[in-house]
């Protein structure tokens, strides 16, 4: 059975959600790693301006429509409306500066800054093409300088990969009940309806069987 996908969302008069931060990780939960700038890429890409004086990080901050699996054990995504939304909101708010270590918030980094921003809208002729990201129309890319030589090496050593988004999407909505019926095989579904039944026949009353098939259904998808 297919679980249930959370799509997240935010109100951006909220000042209390949104994305407020930037980490870097080694294992980014958007699934794409990002580039370090430096000569080596420079070389395979015929870029001889970008060299290991730059000191950028390129790649993906948030994905649409990428289903992500949280430590709950629930799924989430964000639509391509809510991902610029996100972006913008970010940088009105005057977050470019705000960067983590593995979601370490205690210890903010230093010496980190969003320089470059953008929302891809054509996967052929955008920038992160060039540098050989294919990634869907819709997805917000960052350059970061990195100004923070040890956070730079650990980027050009692979121990850190990806950049991973810190911040509160505190409205959800859930997938309805019918759409996941949808998705669910005859098998599956006589299973479901022969365990509704047997709840309805050793409940003492309609509501607590009600309630114990809501709790089920919940649960079962």
């Amino acid at each position: 059975m297919k679980d249930t996908v959370i799509d997240l969302d935010f109100d951006e008069m909220d000042l209390e959600s949104g994305v407020f931060a930037i980490s870097v990780v080694n294992t980014p939960a958007m699934k794409s790693n990002f580039l370090t700038l430096h000569s080596e890429v420079a070389e395979a890409t015929n870029l001889s301006a970008v060299d290991d004086k730059k000191m950028l990080l390129m790649g993906a901050v948030m994905i649409p429509d990428l289903v992500i699996p949280r430590k709950n054990k629930t799924l989430i995504r964000f639509s391509a409306d809510v991902i610029r939304k996100a972006s913008q909101v970010f940088f009105k708010r005057g977050f470019q500066q705000k960067s983590t270590l593995e979601h370490n918030q205690e210890e903010g980094l230093k010496g980190m800054s969003v320089v470059e921003s953008w929302i891809v809208e054509d996967t052929k002729m955008d920038k992160s093409a060039k540098y050989g990201l294919n990634l869907p129309v819709g997805t917000w890319c960052a350059c970061v300088k990195a100004d923070n030589e040890e956070i730079y090496e650990l980027a050009k050593q692979g121990q850190i990969n990806g950049f991973s988004i810190e911040g509160i999407f505190p409205d959800k909505t859930e997938v309805t009940l019918s759409q996941e019926l949808d998705t669910m095989d005859e098998s599956e579904l006589e299973i479901l309806l022969s365990m509704c039944e047997l709840a309805e026949q050793l409940a003492d009353t309609k509501e607590e069987a009600r309630d114990f098939i809501k709790e089920l259904i919940s649960k079962t998808i």
